[in-house]
């Protein structure tokens, strides 16, 4: 009898490994999914006064802002500026982290270093763009975005304050002052299904390299939502804009500006050892829809991650976890940086 109750017992324990869901071979992650680059009309079936009937619920958070929202429409002294300016995407993680981004869908996709661009065709890729990223607090009903650097040239660190309430679904963020403007109504984007929330998180990237060279001009903050939504910037300090209409930059100019910079934003997904990340926009419009994908090691609050990047090209990088943010805590001072 022994060895019949031994095999039966190797399959009852196999059967309740399989319900129980641990693996028993590697897996590899499924592509995240695809979605249009403007998404302020996803999921609409009526629009009645420019509200859509359909958006899904804000997430059941002790802070309801967490998650991936859209913008689909401002006003600055009760004027429709949306468009021309593009639909923004905004992200604000439960770790006290935000990021924010807005370029235009349908940019020329001229596949060239800057340097070997014309004004016009520079112009094109970077008018209308902007954004950054820092972290964030709530006052009441008032929300604090520290802003840490921007996408565009110059600046610095600053504050934007914006009240928040909801509409049925709809989040309204408007200004502080006693006009209210501007004023934004945004919609949170679909959740995305996770094979695994090991990633979830804020994380800085510390070392980086490309096709066996190493360097980057700034640590990338990535963003990684419970939610299947990711957020990245590479934002170099010290970069300056040359002021005056950017339609008459020279290509110089525009070098000096943004080279360096990156941002993309989209959908991801992690199961086992597979990281993918899937660029539905990109400040390189190169790059979107493409796929950054690889398999990383999780050590404590450090990851690293290698493999081929949107761009096809191998890369091998490391990140730490940022440390959280209490949204809720008073106001700190000026120099809020990243720990």
């Amino acid at each position: 009898m022994r060895p019949f109750l031994s095999v039966r017992c190797l399959a009852v324990y196999a059967l309740f490994i399989t319900i129980a869901g641990f693996p028993v071979f590697a897996q590899q992650a499924q592509p995240p999914a695809s979605y249009p680059h403007d998404m302020t009309e996803y999921g609409c079936t009526h629009r009645d006064e420019q509200a859509c009937d359909t958006a899904p619920a804000p997430p059941p958070d002790y802070n309801p802002l967490v998650g991936t929202w859209v913008r689909y429409s401002l006003l600055r002294n009760g004027f429709s500026v949306q468009p021309p300016d593009a639909p923004l995407y905004v992200k604000f993680m439960n770790d006290g982290w935000w990021s924010m981004m807005e370029f235009p869908a349908n940019r020329p996709k001229v596949n060239k270093p800057l340097e070997q661009q014309t004004p016009q065709e520079l112009f094109k890729r970077f008018d209308l763009m902007g954004g950054g990223w820092g972290n964030y607090t709530n006052s009441g009903m008032v929300n604090i975005r520290h802003h840490m650097a921007g996408l565009g040239p110059g600046g610095g660190e600053s504050d934007q304050e914006r009240g928040w309430h909801f509409e049925g679904n709809i989040l309204i963020l408007d200004g502080t002052g006693p006009t209210r403007s501007p004023i934004v109504h945004a919609r949170k984007l679909p959740n995305q299904p996770l094979g695994s929330k090991a990633l979830v998180g804020s994380w800085e990237r510390t070392a980086y390299s490309v096709n066996g060279t190493a360097g980057q001009p700034a640590p990338e903050h990535l963003l990684l939502g419970e939610d299947g939504w990711y957020h990245a910037t590479v934002l170099p300090a010290g970069r300056k804009g040359a002021g005056g209409d950017q339609a008459k930059w020279t290509t110089q100019d525009y070098v000096t500006a943004y080279k360096g910079m990156q941002a993309s934003r989209g959908t991801y997904n992690v199961q086992g050892s597979t990281l993918v990340r899937r660029h539905i926009a990109d400040t390189d419009p190169n790059l979107e829809d493409k796929l950054s994908t690889g398999t990383f090691t999780l050590q404590g609050d450090q990851f690293t991650w290698s493999g081929t990047d949107a761009a096809g090209q191998k890369f091998d990088a490391t990140y730490r976890r940022l440390k959280p943010f209490d949204v809720y805590a008073p106001m700190p001072a000026r120099g809020r940086g990243a720990q």
